[in-house]
């Protein structure tokens, strides 16, 4: 049985921390208001204050890492409905495995009306058996493709959690109402009365970010730090509206700071030491060269 994905117990923590600054001015839709004075507000906290949803950070860190993933001769899915290799996006599969996940979690053993899903899943060696929570893991290890296994699916939880980037204090208070126009896309003109207005936040803003990654495999650390370098690059671009120039953005100061519970010494400072992570902080450059590296000279 395939145990990679086994997360019950806590192995390891990667605490991510550092800015995203703005390059240009950034807008994420919060939604049509009556109260506001646009028509595209920005997405805001409870205290008005800009804030960027950690599921919309996260998506653009995928998306990027998902783009790579196939020249490292790494499966990615990119969550396209079709793709045949992966249990997110393949019906036959995800309907397979949830007859198999069925009986797992009734305790019921594989009988005769579940052999062409075992058949499906390559696996009509366990007939008879009593499937559990490492059957399914099993599965998962198998019919899962590279990305889904570190960035989640509806089967199988990330490893990686993407907080929500509070902006920078002090910050200045002002955002910025930007004009746009319907075009015609035949005529290549504006439309008559398709006038429209949107919010941005400025350039130079910076947002507090931060990560949280628990129980990687290597490849999960080889693609998280695939990600982070493009950010730290400025090669992923954030939010909407970015055909206009906006959303271009980079990560900077960030750092790393790593506790392996395995390790009786690191354990016994992370529960006692207020300033473990100050002082196990690792520059982010070391890192994503370090399992870059490893990820270019692990086997296809």
């Amino acid at each position: 049985m395939d145990t990679t994905l086994d997360r019950s117990a806590l192995r390891s923590r990667y605490l991510f921390e550092g800015l995203l600054v703005l390059d240009t001015a950034l807008h994420i839709g919060g939604g049509r208001d009556s109260s506001t004075v646009t028509d595209g507000p920005i997405v805001r906290d409870s205290y008005g204050r800009p804030v960027i949803p950690g599921s919309s950070f996260k998506g653009a860190f995928r998306a990027g890492v998902e783009r790579l993933a196939p020249s490292l001769s790494l499966q990615t899915c990119q969550l396209v409905e079709g793709y045949v290799a992966c249990l997110s996006t393949n019906k036959g599969l995800r309907e397979a495995y949830g007859q198999i996940a069925e009986l797992a979690g009734r305790g019921i053993a594989l009988g005769k009306d579940r052999q062409e899903a075992l058949k499906v899943l390559k696996r009509e060696h366990w007939l008879g058996a009593i499937p559990d929570e490492q059957y399914l893991l099993d599965l998962l290890a198998e019919h899962l493709c590279d990305t889904c296994k570190t960035f989640g699916s509806v089967h199988l939880a990330s490893v990686a959690r993407f907080h929500d980037l509070p902006v920078q204090e002090p910050w200045a208070e002002t955002t910025q109402i930007r004009d746009g126009v319907g075009i015609d896309r035949d005529s290549e003109r504006a439309i008559d009365q398709i006038k429209f207005d949107f919010e941005v936040v400025p350039a130079q803003t910076a947002f507090v970010f931060s990560l949280t990654v628990e129980n990687p495999t290597a490849r999960d650390l080889g693609l998280i730090a695939l990600g982070l370098q493009e950010f730290a690059q400025g090669m992923i671009p954030l939010g909407g509206i970015r055909s206009r120039g906006l959303g271009r953005c980079h990560l900077q100061d960030v750092t790393v700071a790593v506790v392996d519970f395995t390790n009786p010494a690191a354990l016994r400072d992370y529960l006692t030491k207020s300033d473990w992570q100050k002082t196990a902080a690792k520059p982010l450059s070391e890192f994503t060269a370090q399992h870059i590296a490893a990820l270019l000279a692990a086997p296809g």
